[in-house]
């Protein structure tokens, strides 16, 4: 893969990323999270705002989105390009999102359904960026062989 490919996929897998997380995390959850501002989350409808730690989102974003393109440029995935992603989304999953939720909710008193609602969520939305890499970043064997059987 190209840097420009490789670049495009990563901004591309960023942006589904933040957008996925502000759905989810901002709205979706936003009831369930709403008991833990100020003690187990950060910020809430009363601060004066978000506290400068919310920078690193992005950064954690990016780094998950770039990780994934650099595994999907070295794993050998098979099937067609929704096939691809949803393997590389669920691999990304495993080895990202269940890790970082567990380990959550070993340490910090999350209710359990909270987790399961995290994780399944965080499914979908991993399945959704491992999508995204594989149609931006798809190998020019997959791009000849669609054009050629066109």
């Amino acid at each position: 893969m190209s840097y420009k490919r490789f670049a495009a996929a990563t901004l591309a897998a960023l942006f589904v990323s933040e957008l996925l997380a502000t759905v989810l995390h901002g709205f979706l959850l936003a009831n369930d999270y709403a008991p833990f501002y100020g003690s187990l989350l950060r910020g809430g409808a009363g601060d004066d705002g978000p506290s400068w730690q919310m920078l690193f989102l992005p950064v954690a974003h990016l780094s998950f989105a770039g990780a994934l393109v650099w595994v999907y440029t070295r794993v050998g995935l098979t099937g067609s390009l929704l096939a691809q992603g949803l393997k590389l989304g669920f691999v990304g999953w495993l080895i990202g999102q269940v890790p970082l939720w567990l380990v959550w909710y070993a340490e910090q008193p999350w209710p359990g359904a909270l987790v399961v609602k995290q994780l399944g969520l965080e499914l979908v939305s991993t399945l959704l960026i491992g999508i995204t890499i594989a149609l931006f970043g798809q190998r020019h064997e997959a791009r000849s062989a669609s054009y050629s059987s066109a």
